[in-house]
């Protein structure tokens, strides 16, 4: 535990004599850091939490979409594309930001609920104005002046899955928390100007710029549908969703007028996403917020209404949520499952587990019937033949 200590406030102390970067500016196109100068301190802990991502066991490595989120930044990035390096990280979390060494980070659960490619454009809009602003490096210029230098390196390893305290459950895990360090890193008018910069960037490759509101209108259900939420202090530096909705409705009623060809590019986003959304969405249940869920589902499902995905995603979510009406509303979003191309065989086991539960066992063994003669081989097959056995 000393020498943990120790070492923070080594870093802290080189961090608080030179370490960041004075000043605010836009990065020139090729720029790389002088490690011999002042914002020595500050690469070193990008350079570890890039290093840590590149061999961490939820880095998503397949190609193609891969080359599908890179070709969407770089098209945003532009001239600065060399100098970015993309990493995609398989976790539910909504999240992606853009390190000062130019480390950008996506996570699935972004991936899962963006409508279109517009409205992913306009995240990775206002994480790439935030690199090109280095907003990051003005900012922890600023809080090591103030004090905070232990709690500021304690920040900077959440990404690098450091442990805190002789307790290895203090260690963080990437994807979930990697970000937390830069995002909490932005004042308020940073990250208007994030926001300003990035709809302007984005609106000027052709995106819809209504697509950016909408972005921030789904945020808002979503907090409001969810009881666990709230602001908690990182994200207080922050505009609110609300404030950001009003700006961006503002921004796209000056914008649309100045040409008819705006694209969503929605097709060739869900095209890029559809060999991963059942995993997705399994992760997106696994994290046991039924209300938040529901809200996801429910905008997915109607943004996609022939995506059975979806719609079994709010049928599980109704079904674990397990309020009075929701009974209904679980079958009738596993019957709108089934209805689709790609129903899910997994809807018919949820609709016999509801009639289970509503003591309705004929109705029950002939949902389970179907399950298992859709997918036989089904992991839960033990599970499946037990409840036929007591039926």
């Amino acid at each position: 535990m000393r020498r943990r200590i120790a070492a923070a406030l080594c870093c802290a102390a080189w961090l608080s004599a030179g370490g960041v970067a004075q000043g605010q500016g836009t990065l020139p196109p090729g720029y790389s850091s002088d490690m011999s100068g002042e914002e020595a301190g500050i690469w070193m802990l990008t350079d570890k939490q890039e290093a840590a991502t590149k061999t961490a066991p939820n880095l998503v490595r397949d190609e193609k979409l891969n080359a599908y989120v890179s070709g969407v930044i770089c098209r945003l990035a532009g001239e600065y594309c060399p100098s970015i390096r993309v990493y995609i990280l398989d976790t539910p979390n909504w999240n992606a930001f853009a390190s000062p060494n130019g480390m950008v980070v996506v996570n699935t659960g972004l991936l899962l609920q963006m409508k279109n490619e517009a409205q992913f454009a306009f995240v990775l809009g206002h994480e790439i104005t935030h690199y090109l602003h280095r907003h990051s490096l003005e900012e922890l210029r600023k809080q090591v002046n103030t004090a905070g230098l232990v709690n500021i390196y304690a920040l900077a390893m959440f990404g690098v899955g450091v442990a805190v305290g002789d307790d290895p459950s203090g260690a963080i895990s990437l994807g979930q928390d990697l970000g937390r360090f830069w995002i909490s890193a932005f004042s308020r008018d940073e990250e208007r100007d994030a926001d300003r910069s990035g709809f302007a960037r984005v609106t000027s490759l052709g995106y819809a710029p209504n697509e950016a509101s909408a972005i921030w209108t789904d945020m808002v259900a979503q907090n409001k549908a969810d009881p666990r939420y709230s602001r908690i202090v990182f994200l207080d530096t922050h505009p609110s969703p609300e404030e950001r909705v009003e700006n961006n409705v503002k921004w796209a009623a000056e914008a649309l007028p100045s040409r008819s060809d705006w694209v969503t590019n929605e097709d060739a986003y869900h095209a890029a996403m559809a060999p991963f959304l059942r995993r997705w969405v399994e992760e997106e249940l696994a994290l046991a917020h039924p209300d938040r869920s529901i809200v996801i589902f429910r905008r997915l499902a109607q943004n996609m209404p022939s995506q059975g995905l979806y719609h079994f995603g709010l049928g599980e979510a109704y079904r674990k949520r397990h309020q009075k009406p929701d009974e209904a509303s679980a079958e009738k979003a596993y019957r709108a499952a089934l209805a689709c191309p790609d129903a899910p065989p997994e809807a018919w086991r949820g609709l016999g587990l509801l009639a289970m539960r509503a003591g309705e066992s004929a109705k029950a063994k002939d949902a389970f019937t179907n399950y298992q003669a859709k997918l036989p081989n089904a992991s839960d097959k033990a599970m499946i033949d037990f409840y036929l056995s007591q039926l």
